[in-house]
């Protein structure tokens, strides 16, 4: 994370898990965008995109999934929740003021991000905050990303599990 210059504006870290949920839970247009990795990444046996699925299901918001996401979050949130994109795609659509979203209601105010590697959500994350002033960024990820609005500090496997837990059941 040495290499990451954040430039003039740097995301804050939040280390209580009912803070972040509270933020996640603002009254905003939001949308989820779980990556390919989530599928990899287990905490104590249980599959790091199922704790975003619970997070998605309270929040009742949109999901992409970027990778090979798809099938099974459709599989666990249903067709008329999730929407099939690339990272980079999603990126240029929530930079662009015009976008209507996924369901023609208008651009996201919050934008949710996990289950993708650092150095390439990074990037994401950094055009987002210089090129955008309407949406607001959190990476649910164990890394803290000076890119994102808001984040979680660096994190042990099960301390990112209670942090994950912590979020679900505050919101």
């Amino acid at each position: 994370m040495a290499a990451i210059i954040p430039g003039p504006e740097m995301g804050t870290t939040v280390s209580d898990p009912e803070v972040m949920a509270n933020i996640i839970n603002a009254p905003k247009k939001k949308v989820m965008v779980i990556g390919s990795e989530s599928l990899t990444w287990e905490l104590d046996g249980k599959k790091v995109i199922d704790y975003y699925i619970e997070i998605a299901k309270k929040l009742g918001c949109n999901v992409v999934a970027t990778g090979h996401t798809y099938k099974y979050l459709i599989e666990n949130l249903g067709e008329d929740k999730v929407h099939d994109m690339n990272l980079i795609n999603i990126t240029d659509r929530l930079s662009d003021k015009d976008w209507k979203g996924l369901d023609g209601g208008g651009q996201y105010e919050m934008a949710i991000f996990g289950g993708h590697l650092v150095f390439y959500v990074s990037q994401t994350l950094s055009r987002l905050k210089n090129f955008t002033n309407w949406v607001r960024t959190i990476d649910l990820d164990r890394y803290a990303h000076p890119n994102a609005r808001f984040s979680l500090p660096n994190l042990e496997m099960h301390e990112w599990k209670e942090f994950l837990e912590g979020v679900i059941k505050n919101l």
